[in-house]
């Protein structure tokens, strides 16, 4: 099924290889839009309060992270996003957060998915729509880790969490990335944000975690050495990939 697919998605990249972790369903709804693949610069909104609900997104190349907006006018990263994320999923239930946006942390590119076109698609295809509600699940499992974190576990172990979290959005692109070089433009600034952590503490501890042999790192990328350790630290496992419809 893929081949013909790929045959008659004039606008997607031939050779994206991120479309073949998709289901079938959600390449074909693709294939519909008149949309050619859009570039982001870094710093930009993918998705905002301020711009139209009309339309989702499937990051294919590039980092970005969910921010919401906080009472003392400060923003939370509540994730890290990267290739085959879907960006603005929840548009598809009530659970919307206008005070929600998704930045690129470098120069990145996605597709752009009509909201209405994808439901369309959607109310045809019982499978696509199920991958879908798992994946706004998984969304909001992931959500729910993360205030875990925050609200009880201490520096380490919150670091630990990060950097699993960062081995499953690698993992998305397909591929096993343990002791890989992980790209990932996400400076420790902003793993702070994340974790609720000042840059010293966040320098400090992934010296530690290379020291102990967990983790190695340099400029833009990280590589991920004890799984194991990461999950004992935490106290989390790594989330499954979702399936792709068969």
């Amino acid at each position: 099924r893929w081949p013909l697919i790929m045959t008659f998605a004039y606008n997607l990249t031939p050779a994206d290889p991120i479309l073949t972790t998709l289901p079938v369903g959600l390449v074909t709804a693709l294939a519909l839009l008149p949309q050619r693949l859009s570039t982001i610069d870094r710093g930009r909104s993918i998705i905002a309060s301020s711009q139209p609900q009309d339309a989702v997104y499937l990051i294919s190349e590039g980092w970005a992270v969910s921010k919401l907006s906080i009472e003392t006018g400060d923003t939370q990263i509540l994730d890290i996003l990267g290739p085959g994320s879907l960006v603005g999923i929840t548009r598809l239930s009530n659970d919307a957060q206008d005070d929600y946006a998704a930045i690129a942390l470098e120069s990145l590119k996605a597709y752009r998915i009509d909201i209405n076109r994808l439901k369309t698609v959607c109310a045809q295809d019982e499978a696509l729509a199920r991958w879908l509600s798992q994946t706004l699940s998984r969304q909001s499992h992931r959500m729910q880790r993360h205030i875990t974190a925050l609200g009880q576990l201490p520096a380490r172990g919150r670091l630990a969490f990060a950097m699993l979290r960062i081995v499953e959005v690698a993992r998305q692109a397909g591929g096993d990335v343990i002791n890989e070089t992980i790209r990932q433009p996400m400076p420790q600034e902003e793993i702070g944000n994340m974790l609720g952590l000042t840059n010293v503490s966040i320098s400090k501890l992934m010296s530690a975690f290379r020291k102990d042999g967990l983790i190695d790192y340099g400029r833009n990328r990280i590589i991920i050495r004890d799984v194991e350790a990461l999950t004992e630290i935490c106290g989390m496992s790594l989330e499954e990939p979702n399936p792709t419809q068969g």
